[in-house]
């Protein structure tokens, strides 16, 4: 007295999981009790091959469960018949209305951009009002270069 099936639609390679595991059950059984060492010395032609990786995988991936044969609890309520302060209530509280992702995505972009503002307006407040300070630094430099030159000069005809 089984529940109507459903017909699922199959994964890739869910086929083949009830012979990998036939094979895996014979291959651990066989291992344990030596039997698979007699057999493949007895019978060269049928050897038994390890797992390959991919059926290692779907050996050990986890399944999710099939709703062949469910049965809804006794009492259980309709879907549509729960008004939206029970859901609420079973959620224990409504759902944020922005999720986590956004919030931290628009505090970062918040941050950085006032991190940025901050920045050009340092640069505005400390530009100078004029650059005639370039020009009178230059000309420093400029006489300071002809001083050392000139003694250096000096210095080389005093050598001479």
């Amino acid at each position: 007295s089984r529940a109507a099936t459903v017909a699922l639609p199959l994964r890739q390679g869910q086929a083949m999981m009830p012979l990998i595991r036939a094979r895996q059950a014979m291959l651990t059984s066989a291992r344990w009790c030596g039997a698979r060492r007699a057999f493949a010395s007895s019978s060269s032609s049928t050897a038994v091959r390890p797992l390959e990786t991919w059926e290692e995988v779907e050996l050990h991936r986890p399944k999710a469960p099939s709703v062949e044969g469910y049965v809804k609890p006794v009492g259980a309520p309709e879907q549509f018949d729960i008004t939206r302060e029970q859901y609420h209530q079973f959620m224990m509280g409504k759902p944020a209305r922005y999720s986590y992702e956004l919030r931290n995505f628009l505090m970062g972009l918040g941050v950085v951009s006032f991190c940025l503002a901050e920045f050009a307006f340092t640069i505005y407040k400390l530009k100078p009002d004029d650059l005639d300070w370039v020009d009178e630094e230059r000309q420093k430099a400029a006489a300071a270069k002809a001083r050392i030159e000139a003694k250096i000069a000096a210095a080389e005809a005093a050598k001479e």
